[in-house]
């Protein structure tokens, strides 16, 4: 990865810092009401790179769930194929292979208290080197008030045998989190947020990591257009086999939202992590995530994400601390089309505990995608997609170049 583009882009997070507390202090005080918080994603998660996007309007995009009483349920299937050269099969070992993918998703809803969806896969390889895999992932969402708290549960599940970067090759995984959350408003622009989280990832050949955490923050709504927020957050990881680790995080965070076609957020800070044991040094690193999403037209939107952080590796007892930059282009065209661009780099230092947090191997991870996809009819959705994914690393056998396309086809009811 180039980092100096890396570093280019962290020194436009800092001013954009600047530039949220200077407009923060003129601010007027407008409307404070609480905003309802997403529902959670597992920090162990995996993003797909096929999922299409409808280039309808929102109002005709959005499917009719079946209501069965007080329960909203709406089903979903898909079938994805991929055309894919030099996958890792294992470590120095490069395939190539169609790949067939059919999914189910159900999502249930009852009347806005919470929310339930299921999705279970199945993936098929025309490589006999690959093995076909079934995967399951769930998600349990609740949001609702107790006296003067709003209080959430968020519960996510996964159970999938995909391949990976990190450890280059299919990896058996399962994977549960966990998240408890309370806010509450102590005036017209104070509020205290809290959370508790538990995240347990056991694989069948690396380590497995069982992490708990908590936060808490004081956030600041001077407006309904500028936001900030100071915070702590304590954590524990616990590696199996490997070293255990502490860590605590201090943090400030600035959301900026003029319109709704500009929106921006910082959140950074220092992560101390130490290993629980005696005679190893405290380890201090910056932590940070910045985001800006722009729409200069009415169907155009543009992404730039930038982040970094670390977190326990596959391998026992290495830390894996990760730099990110993506970069995402949204597009409609014809009036029926629509299509996705992304870009993105990632720079990853594994960094050996045993070693006071020494950099062992060290990857460059680039990735291109384009995807363009339209609505044939009422509820079916079609996409045809390209994708480029390359890992260069100072360690044989993790480096790779692979190009991938195909198409999706889905059904929402």
């Amino acid at each position: 990865m180039k980092r100096y583009t890396i570093y280019a882009l962290r020194l436009t997070a800092t001013v954009l810092s600047l530039s949220l507390s200077l407009f923060q202090a003129n601010a007027q005080d407008s409307s404070h009401s609480y905003t309802q918080k997403a529902p959670r994603e597992s920090r162990i998660s995996g993003d797909d790179a096929t999922s299409s996007f409808s280039a309808l309007s929102p109002a005709l995009r959005e499917s009719t769930p079946l209501q069965i009483g007080p329960l909203l349920f709406t089903p979903s299937v898909n079938y994805r194929y991929t055309d894919a050269s030099n996958l890792l099969r294992r470590v120095g070992n490069e395939q190539d292979s169609e790949i067939q993918n059919i999914s189910f998703n159900l999502f249930f809803d009852y009347q806005e208290l919470w929310s339930f969806s299921y999705r279970p896969a199945w993936t098929y390889y025309s490589n006999a080197a690959f093995d076909d895999t079934d995967s399951h992932s769930a998600n349990f969402f609740s949001d609702f008030a107790v006296a003067d708290w709003r209080i959430g549960f968020n519960q996510t599940y996964d159970d999938s045998k995909d391949s990976l970067v990190q450890t280059g090759s299919q990896t058996q995984q399962e994977t549960f989190g966990t998240t408890l959350s309370a806010s509450r408003q102590l005036n017209s622009t104070w509020y205290l947020d809290l959370s508790a989280d538990q995240d347990l990832r056991s694989t069948s050949r690396f380590s497995d990591v069982s992490e708990w955490s908590t936060s808490g923050w004081l956030r600041h709504q001077a407006s309904s257009i500028v936001n900030s927020s100071i915070g702590l957050t304590w954590g524990y990881t616990d590696v199996d086999p490997g070293l255990n680790t502490e860590y605590m995080r201090f943090l400030l965070r600035f959301g900026f939202n003029p319109s709704e076609k500009l929106r921006a957020s910082l959140l950074g800070g220092i992560d101390s992590r130490e290993i629980d044991a005696p005679g190893f040094d405290k380890e201090e690193n910056p932590t940070y995530n910045a985001s800006l999403q722009y729409q200069p037209f009415d169907y155009t939107t543009i992404g730039i994400n930038l982040s970094r952080s670390i977190r326990a590796s596959y391998f026992s007892n290495f830390n894996n601390e990760t730099e990110a930059l993506t970069l995402s282009l949204n597009q409609r065209l014809l009036g029926r089309f629509n299509l996705t661009v992304s870009y993105g780099e990632q720079s990853s230092d594994y960094l050996g505990l045993l070693s006071n947090f020494v950099v062992g191997r060290a990857d460059e991870y680039d990735s291109f995608s384009v995807n363009l996809s339209t609505q044939l009819v009422n509820r079916i959705n079609v996409s045809a997609f390209y994708r480029k994914n390359e890992n260069s690393t100072n360690t044989t056998g993790f480096g790779f170049s692979s190009d991938q396309s195909g198409f999706s086809i889905g059904y929402r009811y």
